[in-house]
């Protein structure tokens, strides 16, 4: 028993072996891929980053502001006390520059190759010229005076074209907010926002850039469509709201420019993060009636009829809806399943001044027979109708209506919440009041509704 055991282990050894001996290239294929970056600043003020990459790791220590030469191959400056250690390693190999700064300002920079020290002046220096940029654009060492550096050789494009040749996205983002700090115009706006929607794949920092100028962003229609896409390109619910929240908070966007970017809200996926992001905007700004007609339209993409009964009702209290929105909101309303929360923003609507026109009450009535099973909650629905200020016309048009109405006992409910509205009508609206009461089978409820009506 215990050889038969053994044999198995040595069998499944084999095949493990085998396995990796058929698939070298593979293996190490997604073993170069693989790319790692650790950024930590500890208490002491020290920062220390490590990059691991296509087998070869970095670390980097360094405190104080370090000053870099213009070719970007020597560090010509430390701020008394500093210092910067960079270490890399490669296969084994292994190489480190310390650099500090004594009390007169004065450079010591000592070369290791393993641990023995070697001489810095004819090996170190030539080593750090070959390591040193791509240090630079791996971390954020020297980052503004490089930006100022750039951009006064050759404005704001020669800043962005360094930072495309970056993979951090956190030193993009610290390099292009220091951008944002100068002077630019429109183009160089546009050339920012469009840079970090496709350079920066973090929704973190990318909102944060979105986030950290949104006044110069949205100054006109060129640099807001230039922002819109580069919102698009948040996967974050999250991110994107906290983008839209900013964005619905400064009162120097106008109405206009509101509404083109409400037309982020679509990337957001959760019914939660859009509801939030719909409810806010109504809390925070006076609508005029496009962007309230946006609303509604950008409601119909929540699923929830919780969370959209939670707009709709909104829209209903806080916004005077124009009456040229009322058909798109019907059509909203129309989307919601649960017969509780159709009716909950149907009896808001009633008790608004909302279009009450025969048309208006006649669409709206479609809808309560087309989406509202339930006898229950369309027996208060009329109700709440036989309390409106209605012509004859439309007393006839919702008494029909109310023939859908299955129940006898609600039937006779509806009918009888209209009867004084009745005896007061004329004999048109009398005869659909009868109409209706024949569609009750029970002699009961059919004789208390009779009786009711002269």
């Amino acid at each position: 028993m215990q050889k038969s055991k053994i044999n198995q282990i040595k069998i499944l050894g084999i095949l493990l072996l085998t396995f990796l001996l058929i698939q070298p290239s593979e293996i190490l294929a997604q073993s170069r891929s693989k790319s790692k970056t650790n950024y930590s600043i500890k208490s002491n003020g020290k920062s220390e980053i490590q990059i691991s990459t296509n087998g070869k790791n970095f670390k980097i220590e360094f405190e104080g502001d370090i000053t870099i030469s213009a070719d970007d191959k020597d560090i010509t400056a430390i701020s008394d006390g500093g210092f910067i250690e960079i270490t890399k390693s490669s296969f084994g190999s292994k190489r480190r520059i310390l650099i500090e700064s004594d009390r007169s300002g004065k450079l010591i920079k000592k070369y290791y190759v393993g641990r023995k020290e070697k001489s810095y002046n004819s090996e170190g220096k030539a080593w750090l010229a070959e390591i040193l940029p791509e240090v630079v654009r791996t971390t954020t060492i020297a980052a503004e005076s490089r930006v100022n550096r750039f951009y006064a050789k050759g404005g704001a494009n020669a800043v962005l074209n360094e930072v495309r040749q970056m993979d951090s996205d956190y030193v993009q983002s610290a390099y292009l907010k220091l951008l944002l700090k100068k002077s630019l115009n429109s183009s160089e706006l546009v050339s920012v926002i469009e840079t970090a929607g496709k350079r920066i794949n973090s929704d973190h920092y990318l909102a944060g850039i979105l986030k950290s100028n949104q006044s110069a962003f949205l100054a006109n229609d060129e640099t807001v469509d230039a922002y819109i896409n580069a919102s698009k390109s948040l996967s974050s619910d999250h991110y994107a709201t906290s983008v839209l929240k900013k964005v619905i908070s400064d009162k120097s966007i106008t109405d206009n420019q509101m509404a083109k970017l409400l037309d982020i809200s679509k990337t957001i996926n959760s019914d939660h993060y859009l509801s939030t992001v719909l409810t806010q905007i109504m809390d925070k700004r006076d609508l005029n009636s496009q962007n309230v007609s946006k609303i509604i339209e950008l409601s119909k993409d929540i699923s929830s009829d919780h969370y959209k009964t939670q707009v709709l009702k909104k829209v209903i209290r806080e916004n005077n809806m124009p009456s040229d929105a009322y058909d798109a909101f019907i059509a909203t309303l129309s989307d919601v399943n649960s017969d509780h929360y159709a009716t909950e923003v149907i009896k808001d609507l009633l008790d608004s001044n909302l279009d009450t026109s025969t048309k208006s009450i006649s669409n709206l009535l479609e809808l309560v027979n087309r989406n509202v099973n339930s006898d229950h909650y369309a027996a208060i629905i009329y109700k709440k109708l036989a309390k409106q200020d209605l012509s004859e016309d439309q007393l006839i048009t919702v008494l029909n209506s109310a023939r859908n109405i299955n129940s006898d006992h609600y039937m006779s409910n509806v009918l009888l919440a209209f009867a004084d509205k009745v005896n007061r009508s004329s004999e048109g609206v009398k005869t659909a009041y009868r109409n209706a009461a024949k569609s009750i089978n029970s002699d009961t409820y059919y004789g208390r509704v009779a009786k009711a009506v002269d």
